[in-house]
């Protein structure tokens, strides 16, 4: 299926909103995402979001322990 614009012909860079982003016509539904599409993605967006975190917090703790070993204890201080 294609998600352009019915109007413009561009492509929607996002499937949420109401009106093209570029020309401000009406998007019709049925080129939209449905309340249950943004409620998955939602949830996909905040799980990975969360993997994120996560990983971050685990290189923080890995660069710590490395500097620790190594004796560089400036970092702390």
């Amino acid at each position: 299926m294609s998600h352009h614009c019915p109007h413009c012909k561009r492509v929607l860079y996002n499937r949420r909103l109401k009106h093209c982003g570029f020309c401000g016509t009406h998007i019709p539904d049925n080129l939209r995402f449905t309340p249950e599409e943004i409620t998955a993605l939602d949830q996909k967006m905040a799980d990975l979001e969360k993997q994120r975190r996560q990983r971050e917090r685990l290189v923080a703790e890995e660069e710590e322990a490395r500097q620790r070993a190594a004796g560089d204890f400036s970092a702390f201080m």
